[in-house]
């Protein structure tokens, strides 16, 4: 059924009886490899397999999930892949190096002992999907030999950039090389660089001069069917100066994905061309359910709350020009908010780059450690990397950008709205942990879709952040457990 290629000094029954024992399948051919010219060795084993699939492990590695086989073969069945690993990258960069950036990396892979603690996940676990790749890391890879286009190049001597270089010809040739999930792989050492490291290198590096190569991750989205019985009017509020079409594609993107029929769409412009309103007016004239109000008042927190005290609703959406719904978002988290009306805070989604990258997974507070002690950092949850989101729905999340969240009326209203002492941003880190304090959640609907087209990553000012600063020591008891801690 398949063959398993493991580098050892010598055979090892004890280790083969193990991974047969767990395989999930009647049949594993063993076959041991010395860790010299592992390219001419794992193609030599190709040869002998008895079987189309082969999978190799490199020195000190091991399985540890059951029907680890079975998923392979069952994968390789089911799809048209020709390559598969647990670790893998979108990017080959000019460099070679291809782990010397943690955003493009997708899949897990455990160090030194097989422990919650050692385990090292890129990103999220998605567990039915298999994730396209330029390259793998070579400790573990799966092979269907019929669907290869290339071997391994031969002239790499020893035991570096051989799978790099068989993975990216592979790719270039048309082969799917892809990362799965359910299979956990223990690495129990780094890889040392041997004597054949910096020619292999160099060979590599001359040899691809297409690098850098990427590929854009896939946006992974299972989204539920929506029942919504009850309908509670809602005010989506959209500040606007200018980018008529950006405003437009937005627009659009509501009214086109938005099964959810009971809202108002109020757009508060705050300085606009006469040229801009036109082309505005031009596109809202035909939809009943779109407002045009125009305000002088240049501070878009307190634009917001202008926006909540002139629109009676249930429920109001703040949402940015730059943001363009994929899927009913709307809905779902219209449906998030109904399932859960007492303890709900804002509802926010998460949204990606144009290049698929992940925008943001919410709202965090990052403590790390300086020179001078511990400070605290803002961010959006995830931001540029391939993975860092899950498709389902967080309770308890740290907050949600206001880009796009949503709120009871009545609770925005009662925590005061938008402080409008922040000049430029943060407002909404504040709002968010105001709803906490009050002994509401948060929630992050992950399979509420959408793209952001905006600015890159926020930058604060510093009279906003020493604010905020001021309001999370006030409240530190309380708000530490959202503070996610790590060095940086």
């Amino acid at each position: 059924m398949i063959t398993l290629v493991y580098e050892a000094k010598t055979p090892s029954p004890l280790f083969e009886n193990q991974m047969r024992e767990i395989s999930g399948t009647p049949e594993v051919q063993c076959i041991c490899v010395e860790d010299i010219d592992l390219a001419k060795a794992f193609n030599k084993s190709i040869k002998k397999a008895h079987h189309d699939i082969v999978v190799f492990l490199r020195k000190g590695v091991s399985i540890h999930s059951e029907n680890w086989a079975r998923i392979i073969i069952n994968t390789f069945s089911t799809t048209s892949y020709g390559i598969l690993g647990t670790l893998g990258t979108l990017i080959v960069p000019k460099s070679g190096m291809l782990w010397e950036k943690e955003e493009p990396l997708c899949g897990c892979i455990w160090y030194e002992e097989y422990h919650d603690a050692n385990k090292n996940l890129f990103g999220e676990e998605f567990t039915d999907k298999v994730l396209d790749v330029v390259s793998l890391e070579g400790s573990f890879m799966a092979i269907h030999k019929d669907r290869l286009a290339v071997k391994f190049d031969q002239t790499y001597k020893g035991d570096s950039f051989y799978d790099s270089d068989f993975c990216i010809e592979n790719y270039i040739a048309g082969v799917k090389v892809g990362v799965v999930f359910g299979i956990d792989v223990l690495k129990a050492a780094f890889d040392d660089q041997d004597d054949n490291f910096v020619s292999n290198h160099i060979k590599f590096i001359d040899k691809h001069k297409e690098l850098p190569c990427r590929i854009n991750p896939k946006v992974v989205i299972d989204q539920p069917l929506v029942e919504i019985k009850e309908t509670p009017s809602l005010n989506i509020v959209i500040p606007n100066k200018g980018k008529a079409k950006e405003l437009i594609t937005c627009l659009s993107s509501i009214l086109e994905k938005s099964s959810y029929e009971n809202y108002l769409i109020t757009i508060m412009d705050y300085g606009s061309s006469d040229a801009e309103k036109v082309e505005i007016m031009s596109f809202i004239t035909s939809h009943e359910n779109i407002e045009f109000i125009q305000t002088k008042q240049p501070q878009v927190s307190q634009i917001y709350n202008d926006a909540v005290n002139t629109v009676n609703s249930d429920l109001v959406l703040f949402l940015s020009k730059h943001t363009v719904l994929v899927n009913d978002a709307i809905s779902l988290m219209v449906s998030t908010y109904l399932k859960n009306p007492n303890k709900c805070g804002t509802v926010g989604l998460r949204s990606h780059q144009n290049n698929h990258m992940v925008r943001q997974f919410g709202l965090q507070l990052i403590s790390f450690e300086t020179e001078e002690g511990m400070e605290l950092g803002l961010d959006l949850k995830g931001f540029g990397k391939a993975y860092a989101y899950r498709n389902e729905l967080v309770e308890g999340v740290m907050g949600n950008p206001s880009e796009c969240f949503l709120v009871e009326r009545e609770l925005f209203l009662q925590l005061g709205g938008f402080n409008v002492n922040y000049m430029h941003s943060l407002e909404d880190f504040e709002f968010n942990l105001k709803v906490i304090l009050s002994g509401r959640k948060n929630f992050l609907v992950g399979n509420a879709v959408a793209y952001y087209g905006g600015f890159d990553r926020p930058k604060y000012l510093p009279k906003d952040y020493l604010l905020l600063m001021d309001f999370i020591n006030e409240n530190i008891e309380h708000i530490s457990p959202y503070v996610n801690l790590m060095s940086a």
